[in-house]
This record gives structure tokens, sequence and C-alpha cells, in this order.
């Protein structure tokens, strides 16, 4: 990808993350990346396009964020991997505090774009694969998918901390018994 089109990419996430998809337009788009509005259609085609690509680069960074902690850490137990993650999770949502940008999308385009829908479905399948990979059943997946959702939506109403706090405790009750 060719620097104009990241500062694209870089710039639409921002804003569509602190705003709203919605709510941006092209134009503050392309003021803020400081680009011509022919240079985001060359580029994207069309605002829904730039939308999928930034949840596809949103999707890769997540990823190897998640990865990289696991990587740091030798686990020994479902558990500890249930927490390595959930712990990395928490630290990105700390760092990215206006919840989740897939489900944002899922929300403002939901019965508008079925391939902005279709890309978000695509995202929450592939934790879900993510989690399987790392020898969690597909119904500890499943426990465990639905553990950090929670986690996640109740991070925009009460202090992460204490979610967290309360994250690790369910997931003690999930993965030690």
């Amino acid at each position: 990808m060719d620097s104009k089109s990241q500062n694209i990419l870089d710039n639409a996430e921002t804003l569509f993350y602190k705003h709203g998809f919605h709510a941006v337009g092209i134009k503050k788009i392309v003021s803020q990346a400081k680009v011509s509005i022919m240079t985001l259609y060359n580029h994207f085609g069309s605002k829904e396009n730039l939308i999928i690509q930034v949840l596809d680069q949103r999707e890769i960074r997540f990823m190897q964020y998640l990865k990289h902690a696991l990587n740091d850490k030798t686990q020994h137990s479902k558990y500890e991997m249930a927490c390595t993650i959930a712990f990395a999770h928490m630290n990105w949502l700390k760092g990215n505090s206006n919840g989740c940008l897939f489900l944002r999308a899922k929300e403002e385009y939901d019965q508008i774009n079925q391939d902005i829908t279709r890309r978000v479905d695509t995202h929450k399948r592939s934790m879900l694969s993510f989690y399987k990979k790392l020898g969690f059943s597909e119904k500890e997946a499943m426990r465990f998918a639905i553990q950090i959702e929670g986690a996640t939506a109740l991070a925009e109403t009460i202090e992460v901390d204490e979610v967290e706090k309360e994250l690790v405790q369910t997931l003690r009750l999930l993965f030690t018994t």
C-alpha cells in the first residue's frame, strides 16, 4: 500500500473511531488527510470501500497486538492464556476507549450495506477461530468471546480497571473449575 492510501486509512480510522461512520463525511477525511477528494476515490472507490479497508487494517493491527502479547508470555493453561488475551484486550481498550469499531460499523450499517456488516461478522468469526487455534474447544471459544465482548461493552460505562478485574475472576471460574 502506498503512503497516500495509508495516510487516508489512518486518518479515516481515527475519525470514524472518534465520531462514528455516518458523522464523518468524505470532506472531513480528505481535509484531515490533506488529500483531494479525487485522490480518496482513486484509492478506495467509495466511502464504504474505505470503511471495509479501515476494518481490515484494524483487524490486522489488533491480531498482531494479541499475538505479540501471547508471544511475550509462557502460558501453561487455558486460564493463563485467556488471562493474557484478556489483559491485552483490556489494555487495548484503555488506549482506544470508544469500544469496538467493528460493532459500531455494524450498528451504523446494518440493513444499509451488507458488505460492511459481512466484514464485521467475519471479524467476530475470526476471533472465535483464533481462540480455537489456541486450543480452546468450540464452546470454550464461544464462552471466552462472550466474556471479552461483554467486557468491551461494559468498559464503555464502567471504569476499565474494575471491568478487567471482574473479567479475570470470571475467566478463573470458566477455565479452572
